[in-house]
């Protein structure tokens, strides 16, 4: 057989194992939808999915003043100033740190003495001309948002239990105690008059975001490294998520955001894994875990395409047959890369071969290598489009959006380097909406770029729950 043919068999099998079209949507989107009823009739204690975020209200677009927000996350420490002027316009003047080994593996509250003194910095000099007088001399309280990118067990919108971090955390005395308790301990030992007025997830604080420039909007998606989403759901709905005195004293028809954590929604019964999804899982050091995600985020979509590769590499048909050194580490090939190679569209292909260049190859790629390598792009990167329609038509239809007939825009504000970076990902998400729902209702579905959900998204739920 010849390279050629060989190279032509690969893709045939290639694209019928990556192709997502309606009929392959259908039990995607249908498990979704029963994934999202069964964590609602499940109480939090028993799955870690469909989280009250206990927000209760989305922006209108014409608040206005000047609220905190504190994103931690990893590693950087982001805190904000949000001045809302009204009609969906922001300020933000933002103050960064990057939290030590030393910090991290610390005493908790010398932690957050350490976050303390950054508000401390931001409220009295950075940005000190956005608050008043009463603010600046503590007679008012300051209302402070929070993303917290760490486990916390949330019991209403301003208190939660600190759980075990992770990423390189071990603050010593600090599980078990309350994240806010923490926080205001530290500000007082500052003189600072900050209330922490809510706690929220990314993904709860993007549609929230978004809702202030366009209150219409119903969905908040992260598609970056990972993916999450959030949506407002009946709190009827969620009798078995909340504390019987919550639920008491709420309106059965009020709605509350909830975290859906949709990363680790999916299972073998009906992802279409294929082989290259069951290579990277069971490398993985979470097997089994977060099935989804692994199959879309941009943590993933490098090494799939990587591993792809090297099965047209072994046929002969992919640098000679020889793999390029380096190439045979895992996760080598980064999603930045397929990003590059299907966004260059010159005819000398520059970019291209800069990007192979990161490789040692015993002879030069050729521009037949670089065809070959972005076709495979293209497949992976087009599921991944797919499978994230998969999310948010779950989604449309968990609110009944398609059935409305006035009809009314679906806004989803979506966040994320996946999405905002990606070439084509935009359409391709889109296209698989189009062939899901059809032009009746696909035209009325609105993706946009929700900006900054951790800074202005925590400031915009500080605002709103502290009224």
């Amino acid at each position: 057989m010849t390279i050629s043919k060989s190279i032509d068999i690969l893709f045939s099998d290639l694209e019928h194992q990556f192709s997502i079209k309606k009929k392959n949507l259908d039990p995607i989107v249908k498990g979704f939808i029963n994934e999202l009823n069964t964590g609602l009739i499940t109480p939090s204690t028993k799955i870690a999915t469909m989280i009250p975020s206990f927000v209760t209200k989305l922006p209108t677009g014409n608040e206005t003043g000047t609220f905190l927000s504190l994103d931690m996350g990893g590693t950087n420490l982001r805190i904000s100033a949000v001045e809302l002027k009204g009609q969906g316009q922001v300020q933000v003047l933002e103050l960064k740190r990057v939290a030590s080994k030393e910090l991290k593996t610390g005493e908790g509250s010398v932690f957050f003495d350490w976050i303390a003194d950054a508000m401390e910095e931001l409220v009295h000099k950075k940005a000190k001309h956005l608050f008043d007088t009463d603010q600046l001399q503590g007679i008012e309280p300051l209302a402070l948002g929070i993303c917290w990118s760490f486990p916390v067990h949330q019991t209403s919108v301003n208190r939660g239990t600190i759980l075990r971090m992770g990423k390189g955390f071990t603050l010593k005395n600090t599980e078990g105690r309350d994240l806010s308790d923490m926080l205001h301990e530290a500000f007082d030992r500052k003189g600072l008059n900050v209330k922490v007025s809510a706690i929220l997830n990314d993904a709860v604080g993007t549609l929230v975001a978004h809702a202030y420039v366009n209150p219409r909007s119903r969905i908040g998606f992260i598609f970056a490294t990972g993916v999450n989403a959030s949506y407002p759901e009946k709190i009827s709905a969620m009798k078995a998520k909340l504390e019987p005195e919550y639920y008491q004293n709420q309106d059965a028809d009020t709605e509350m955001i909830l975290n859906t954590e949709i990363d680790i929604f999916g299972s073998e019964t009906y992802l279409p894994l294929t082989s290259y999804d069951l290579a990277l899982d069971a490398a993985h050091n979470q097997p089994k875990f977060q099935l989804y995600e692994k199959m879309l985020s941009g943590a993933y979509l490098g090494e799939l395409t990587r591993l792809i590769a090297l099965k047209f590499i072994e046929s002969g048909g992919l640098f000679e047959g020889v793999t390029p050194e380096g190439f045979e580490e895992p996760y080598s090939f980064p999603t930045m890369y397929m990003s590059a190679l299907e966004n260059d569209t010159s005819v000398n292909k520059e970019e291209s071969f800069k990007i192979l260049s990161n490789y040692q190859t015993v002879q030069p790629p050729t521009y037949s290598d670089i065809v070959i390598l972005t076709r495979i792009c293209r497949i992976v990167s087009t599921r991944s489009a797919a499978l994230a329609c998969a999310s948010i038509a779950a989604m449309i239809e968990q609110q009944g959006l398609d059935k409305n007939e006035d009809g009314s825009d679906i806004v989803i504000g979506i966040n994320g380097s996946t999405y905002e970076f990606y070439p084509y990902m935009s359409d391709r998400i889109y296209n698989s909406l189009l062939e899901w729902f059809g032009p009746d209702v696909s035209d009325r579905i609105k993706l946009e770029i929700a900006k900054d959900g951790g800074s202005i998204g925590g400031a915009l739920i500080a605002m709103l729950c502290s009224i």
